[in-house]
């Protein structure tokens, strides 16, 4: 985990609205993409309006039980947050 991603999440964890908000900017493109290309994977229709919802869905995902989500990334192994967010938007699309 870098030192840019553990002060973004901690920010996150600390309920700053500038570090959610730098969050959801800074992986937004990635979410969002990758529930498009997930769908269209499984021979679904990517609708605007899904892929909307699910985007939604997945952020909103991210704060539920105190953020116990986001506190689940460690980092292990080289994984990046951007990797970690790719894999979680990916099943929670299936």
């Amino acid at each position: 985990m870098t030192e840019k991603e553990k002060t973004l999440i901690a920010g996150c964890l600390q309920r700053e609205k500038a570090a959610w908000d730098a969050f959801v900017l800074q992986y937004s493109n990635i979410v969002y993409h990758t529930i498009k290309k997930t769908l269209n994977l499984h021979h679904v229709e990517p609708h605007a309006d899904l892929v909307e919802d699910l985007y939604q869905e997945f952020f909103v995902s991210l704060l539920r039980n105190e953020y116990k989500k986001l506190r689940q990334f460690r980092g292990a192994q080289g994984c990046s947050l951007a990797s970690w967010l790719r894999l979680l938007a990916a099943g929670s699309t299936i």
